[in-house]
């Protein structure tokens, strides 16, 4: 269900998020790119766009998923909005470290960090494992993370970089995005995703559009319940 006012002035109640230190940053960015995971049957690497409403595709369970036409784009992009019952770190924890893939999705076929910049923005590679008779596609990420003390909000922006990395053996998908987390209190987090993701190839949009909602869904109620954990 969706966060009431009161639950969300409730945050602002508590200290600044200054708790959440630079080492709980890194965690949160070395885990970014599996979240990227989860665009897997999402479509197009222009980016999301703001010119479109959200259109409310499915609320089941505390989830509520969203899509959006993308300017330029015949697919498009998703948006999913939740609650997860756990700290801002045991969320990240459950992302995953960077290097391989989380036990949270499935699609995930292998994951290393190319680069690493800073302790908040590094370069991923990653590829992932479609079903048959999709062939398995990979992509290279750009990740930046940052925190903002005054609204304990967690936020990570991702982009594709193919440059940095040569396609070889995979079809190579574009994607963009961010996601955010939000703390509500000290044992409880909003978790809002957004994702526009190309897999490249011949796929039809009439194909891929009809499973985003429920593919996003599958992918964020698993990470959810490991936060949980």
């Amino acid at each position: 269900m969706p966060i009431h006012n009161n639950t969300i002035s409730a945050c602002y109640e508590r200290p600044a998020m200054s708790r959440v230190s630079n080492k709980k940053l890194v965690r949160l960015n070395r885990a970014a790119h599996l979240l990227l995971i989860t665009a897997s049957l999402a479509a197009s690497s222009t980016a999301v766009s703001n010119e479109a409403e959200w259109t409310l595709e499915k609320d089941e369970e505390q989830i509520q998923l969203y899509t959006r036409p993308v300017s330029g784009s015949p697919f498009l992009a998703v948006k999913a909005i939740t609650l997860i019952n756990a700290p801002m770190t045991k969320v990240a924890d459950a992302f995953g470290d960077g290097d391989g893939c989380s036990a949270w999705r499935a699609l995930c076929k292998s994951s290393e960090v190319l680069s690493m910049v800073s302790e908040t923005e590094r370069y991923v590679y990653l590829v992932l494992d479609l079903p048959w008779p999709l062939s398995d596609r990979d992509m290279v990420i750009h990740s930046t993370a940052q925190i903002d003390p005054a609204s304990r909000t967690a936020t990570v922006q991702l982009a594709s970089v193919s440059s940095r990395h040569p396609a070889k053996d995979y079809v190579r998908a574009e994607s963009s995005g961010e996601y955010t987390i939000k703390a509500i209190s000290d044992e409880q987090v909003e978790f809002t995703y957004i994702m526009h993701t190309d897999l490249g190839g011949d796929l039809s949009p009439d194909v891929i559009n009809p499973q985003v909602a429920s593919s996003t869904f599958t992918d964020i109620a698993q990470l959810r319940l490991l936060a949980e954990k």
